[in-house]
């Protein structure tokens, strides 16, 4: 073969493959341009269950949480008795009744509780964390030497709808509780 030859080959060679590549670059272009969204091409091509998008689940559950705030002092309050925080905030979902300071689980699940109190100096205040009559959850001060403390108690536990949780005095009767400084919060801990 003469060199005349050879570069026509190599030319024409050089055309198909320049013209093949060309016609994949637009074949590709314009199928993908020609669909919307991965969803179109796999339509198209007959794959549309294999590629199906996972169903996205929205959360049903609504809000239960509260927020409460012991009105006004209490002093010498005794043993055994339920604080009552009157000054409802927040209650979605009417779980909490300031009436007689429980929270009553509106469903089952995973419920979330903190209390604070702030007491002053030399008292002795002991406060638990009780579900369905039961001390879950043991906090307290005695003989307290600063001017003012707050101590805080919490609980994360499961529950049935129905059980109730409340705080309350135990061991000793409690000597001072501070209004606006003491409060009890609680919630439901999402599911979804």
């Amino acid at each position: 073969m003469d060199s005349k030859t050879a570069i026509s080959y190599t030319a024409i060679f050089c055309v198909i493959v320049i013209s093949y590549t060309a016609a994949e670059q637009q074949n590709s272009s314009s199928f993908l341009s020609s669909y919307a969204s991965y969803q179109d091409i796999c339509r198209k091509i007959g794959w549309e269950s294999k590629c199906r998008p996972h169903p996205i689940y929205e959360c049903k559950a609504k809000t239960i949480a509260f927020h409460a705030v012991l009105s006004g002092h209490l002093t010498n309050t005794p043993i055994n008795t339920i604080i009552k925080f009157g000054k409802v905030q927040v209650n979605e979902g009417s779980g909490y009744n300031p009436a007689t300071g429980k929270f009553k689980a509106p469903v089952d699940g995973v419920y979330s509780f903190s209390w604070t109190y702030h007491t002053n100096k030399g008292s002795v205040a002991y406060l638990g964390g009780y579900v369905d009559g039961t001390i879950r959850t043991y906090i307290g001060t005695n003989t307290q030497a600063s001017p003012w403390q707050s101590q805080t108690g919490n609980l994360v536990i499961k529950l049935k709808k129905g059980s109730q949780f409340w705080v309350q005095t135990y061991m000793q009767t409690v000597q001072h509780l501070s209004g606006n400084y003491t409060f009890l919060s609680g919630y439901k801990i999402s599911g979804c």
